[in-house]
């Protein structure tokens, strides 16, 4: 047992002296001077500004043709669509005309009047009695 101390004191005393001595030995050891990257990145000079013209180097009048044209173009548009709303008023009054036609023509005297439900089941009869017969309209499928 006494040995298994002895060897423990001899182990802190073997590491202290050890970090002394580390520790002296950086103090001494001389630093190293950091490298350069080499030659410093080449500096441009910015040239010194000319003063330019300011920007009124189109006349006003050229503004004037563009503006004509884009109102050509709006005013054709605008025919264009009054045109197109003309057409279709005169579309919606033939569409009238047809409907009210339709319902002339079911006031007419074509018109079917049922007055019972007796003649509605007369009309069938008489359109089987009347009628092709059953082998040429075959009621079954297969």
């Amino acid at each position: 047992m006494e040995g298994l101390i002895i060897a423990i004191i001899i182990g802190l005393v073997t590491t202290i002296f050890n970090r002394v001595k580390e520790s002296t030995s950086e103090e001494n050891r001389p630093k190293p001077k950091p490298i350069s990257a080499g030659n410093p990145a080449p500096t441009y000079r910015e040239e010194p500004r000319t003063k330019r013209k300011p920007l009124r180097e189109k006349p006003v009048y050229t503004l004037q043709p563009q503006f004509e044209e884009k109102k050509k173009d709006i005013e054709s548009k605008y025919a264009q669509l009054k045109k197109q709303e003309s057409d279709y008023k005169e579309q919606s009054k033939m569409q009238r005309s047809k409907v009210n036609s339709i319902k002339d023509r079911k006031n007419s005297q074509y018109s079917i009047d049922f007055g019972n439900q007796d003649d509605i089941v007369k009309g069938f009869i008489f359109s089987e009695v009347f009628g092709p017969p059953r082998a040429k309209k075959p009621q079954h499928r297969k």
